[in-house]
């Protein structure tokens, strides 16, 4: 008897948390169970479990596991939270595992602040519990929409630091999108009152803002203030305009979800659509897919893993009803867990006016499933053209192999000046960034594309050689032949000329291989050109990129940086101070002296005045 069959047979009989170990000490599965012995060893035995896409998997889980440890609970719900907590904290192989949360945008309130600010944040965890934190919103263009209509009608600060006092506010004041709490032009308590509604706003309660706002209207018109009553009219009008499209579903008017879901035959994905229903109305809708192909899970417990994990992530923002198309083993104990967070929580099955919803869920569901499916298919097919294409360029410009890496370099520059150069790497046809490489020309300060392309290839390979890194398999170049053959003396020199080297020039999408006189042209639908297009293109922005920073930075530039210990920082000092170089000129010691010190100072007016 091996030590793995001793561990799992000495298991106790108590609920708690199991942890399958690969031979690399790596978690690999992570499972809950009632009776830990009992669970654990059925993975062990041969069992039917009329699901042949599970068996399979149960099979190759078991090949990996090379250890089992585990931690008792007291019971099975605290078994369920503490799955969930492992599950996303060692993110194993095996598991099925939700988007994390953090990856979702949040709508930030940052109530720990004396003004606080609104944004749009991920990882709600990073941040102080003071604040208040809703969603997540799988759907990031909406959320931001929502907050951009609302700061026109009740204006917020959304700055990426908490309110300083300034002298000056940002642009966002003057177009009324922010009050300006930083230049005091609001009162905290007006500032507090305008944030409380967002918040209302948000969470679903609009009925309860209408209501607030309508108070404030007839207050003000009983007042005889009808600046003020027409003020709270117009945020009363906008509220009504921002909800008129969402009808009113159901007489009774609790706070639920409804819940729909989709996976197809293969069982390789899933699909689950939330519909949210806040007042009666639908206040968004929530859409997650997961791949599951090489997760462990019956296809019965594919739904209550992934709808538990989502809810348990929320579990401060819960509404009061959950209605999921069917009950299933666990849901009483998952309630259990939930109450602990909002007392009063329901979870049931639709009731007859809530199988429209449910139908709507589950269509949303099947047709994010179909459209994965069809992207994939799509996907395949790209790969399958790309790949061929390449086979094409080994036969067209007689490579020894298929080109797996091609470099491309391109030059940008004014009249020779800020010249930089760029060397992009495609890897199987596609970008590989993190292997991009920037150059500043250093030979070259007047108009001389080949000799900077020269300088920029000699660079890269040089660098190449001396740290033995692996070479390309073809080199693409942005030009014609004043391009190709600067190049190609280099490799020469360099004794690598055995690597292929072409040349495209823009005009007429011609394509220069050495010694040849004439270039070959490609149909314009071919494949090949579009990727040499694509690599030359990739170049010139790259290239581009670097010029422009290069351009800005001497742009920006001043005397002042030519001073040794003037930093960017006390650089800025002075420029805000006197307002420019030559009213530094003209200050006095004492008055430079006040912003650097004395030392400093008297070197400044040396530099200045020589």
């Amino acid at each position: 008897m091996d030590d793995l069959e001793i561990k799992r047979k000495s298991m106790p009989h108590e609920p708690g948390v199991y942890f399958f170990i690969n031979k690399k000490s790596s978690i690999i599965y992570v499972g809950k169970a009632l009776n830990l012995r009992k669970r654990v060893n059925q993975y062990f035995q041969k069992t039917n479990y009329n699901d042949p896409f599970y068996e399979e998997k149960i099979k190759e889980l078991v090949k990996n596991i090379h250890s089992i440890d585990f931690i008792v609970t007291e019971n099975e719900k605290e078994a369920k939270i503490l799955e969930n907590i492992q599950i996303k904290k060692h993110q194993p192989r095996f598991n099925v595992i939700m988007r994390d949360s953090k990856t979702y945008p949040w709508v930030g309130i940052f109530f720990s602040e004396k003004y606080p600010r609104i944004r749009l944040i991920r990882g709600p965890e990073k941040y102080s519990q003071e604040n208040l934190f809703l969603g997540p919103y799988t759907d990031k263009k909406e959320i931001s929409r929502i907050l951009r209509d609302l700061r026109k009608n009740f204006p917020y600060c959304s700055c990426k630091n908490k309110v300083k006092k300034k002298k000056r506010p940002c642009l966002n004041y003057q177009l009324k999108l922010c009050p300006g709490p930083c230049i005091e032009a609001v009162t905290k308590d007006e500032y507090l009152e305008n944030i409380k509604q967002i918040e209302l706003f948000l969470k679903g309660q609009t009925e309860e803002l209408k209501r607030q706002i309508e108070d404030k209207m007839k207050n003000a018109a009983h007042l005889q203030d009808f600046e003020s009553a027409a003020f709270w009219r117009d945020k009363l009008n906008a509220i009504d305009n921002s909800t008129i499209t969402q009808s009113v579903l159901l007489e009774n008017k609790e706070n639920k979800d409804i819940i729909g879901y989709f996976n197809d035959e293969g069982q390789k994905y899933i699909a689950m659509v939330m519909i949210h229903i806040r007042e009666g109305k639908i206040s968004n809708k929530s859409s997650f897919i997961l791949n599951i192909k090489e997760k462990l899970i019956h296809k019965d417990e594919i739904f209550p893993s992934i709808m538990e994990q989502f809810y348990q992530n929320v579990s401060h923002n819960l509404p009061d009803t959950i209605v999921v198309p069917e009950f299933y083993d666990g849901v009483g104990v998952f309630k259990e867990i939930l109450k602990d967070f909002r007392a009063n929580l329901k979870i049931r099955i639709p009731m007859e006016e809530e199988y429209g919803l449910l139908r709507i869920a589950n269509k949303n569901a099947k047709i994010i499933v179909e459209q994965e499916i069809q992207m994939e298919e799509i996907k395949k097919k790209e790969e399958d053209q790309i790949k061929k294409a390449l086979e094409e360029a080994k036969e067209i410009f007689n490579l020894p192999k298929a080109p797996r890496i091609i470099e491309g370099f391109d030059i940008s520059n004014i009249e020779g000046t800020d010249a930089t150069g760029s060397m992009v790497y495609f890897l199987e046809g596609h970008p590989y960034n993190k292997n991009y490489r920037h150059f500043k020309i250093r030979t070259k300060s007047t108009p001389d594309d080949v000799a900077m392309m020269k300088e920029v290839i000699k660079r890269r390979y040089t660098m190449i050689l001396e740290r033995n890194l692996e070479l390309p398999d073809l080199i693409l170049v942005d030009g014609g032949k004043g391009q190709l053959n600067a190049g190609h003396s280099v490799l020469k020199d360099l004794g690598i000329d055995g690597i292929p080297i072409i040349g495209l020039a823009k005009k007429f999408e011609e394509i220069y291989v050495p010694n040849k006189k004439n270039p070959i042209i490609l149909p314009k639908n071919s494949q090949l050109l579009k990727i040499f297009q694509r690599v030359r293109d990739e170049a010139h922005r790259f290239a581009v990129r670097l010029h422009k920073k290069q351009r800005i930075k001497r742009v920006k530039r001043s005397i002042l940086d030519d001073i040794k210990g003037i930093g960017p920082a006390t650089r800025n000092k002075l420029l805000t101070k006197f307002g420019s170089v030559d009213s530094i000129k003209e200050a006095s010691p004492e008055e430079i002296t006040q912003v650097v010190g004395k030392k400093l100072a008297d070197t400044i007016l040396k530099k200045l005045n020589s």
